[in-house]
């Protein structure tokens, strides 16, 4: 029979620093534990541009911030460690119980031979959980791929601008007598001839 798995989660490593307020050590709290600025705020009695000068302004409270979060980081990677542990053991106990149904012991099995490290020898635990300042943002997960840009667009020549062919002419007389729909004469524009 296998034993109850204990969790530290309710343990929280105390905030050491006597200079902290209450309600700024409940603010490290609610950080470390994964919740928003808002949250820890509202959870706190603050006002959450509150707790952004906290961090800027006072070292000893940003410092407290980042030891609870990487304290509580770990605790959560040795909490999926044990439950990786008592996994492997539910899945050996089903393999090798005889009254476990055909079909379960099928699933049992494909689940272990088709884990991602199949074709590595040995099981392979999850990897450290990251702490949150380690955590990519959830927004940059999967960044879109940027549209490639338009070639610009030519820009259109006035009419009574010179002409870009370096004629002396206007364009409308020249080159863009075609475009314009201007007639002239061939004497006027020699391209026209």
């Amino acid at each position: 029979m296998q034993e109850p798995i204990h969790h530290n989660s309710s343990h929280f490593a105390p905030i050491s620093d006597a200079n902290l307020t209450p309600a700024q050590a409940k603010v490290i709290k609610s950080l470390a534990r994964g919740q928003t600025v808002t949250a820890a705020a509202e959870d706190a009695g603050v006002h959450r541009t509150t707790i952004h000068h906290w961090i800027r302004t006072e070292p000893a409270f940003k410092i407290a911030v980042e030891t609870a979060q990487s304290e509580y980081a770990a605790e959560l990677n040795d909490g999926i460690r044990e439950l990786a542990a008592r996994a492997l053991l539910t899945l050996h106990d089903l393999l090798q119980d005889i009254s476990t149904p055909p079909a379960v012991r099928l699933k049992t099995a494909l689940a272990i031979l088709q884990r991602p490290h199949a074709p590595n020898p040995g099981w392979h635990l999850p990897v450290p959980i990251e702490s949150p300042q380690q955590q990519p943002p959830a927004d940059d997960v999967s960044e879109p791929v940027a549209p490639r840009p338009k070639p610009p667009e030519p820009t259109p020549i006035a009419r009574c601008a010179p002409c870009p062919c370096g004629s002396g002419r206007k364009y409308k007389r020249c080159c863009g007598a075609d475009a314009t729909g201007v007639p002239v004469a061939p004497a006027a524009n020699p391209r026209a001839a």
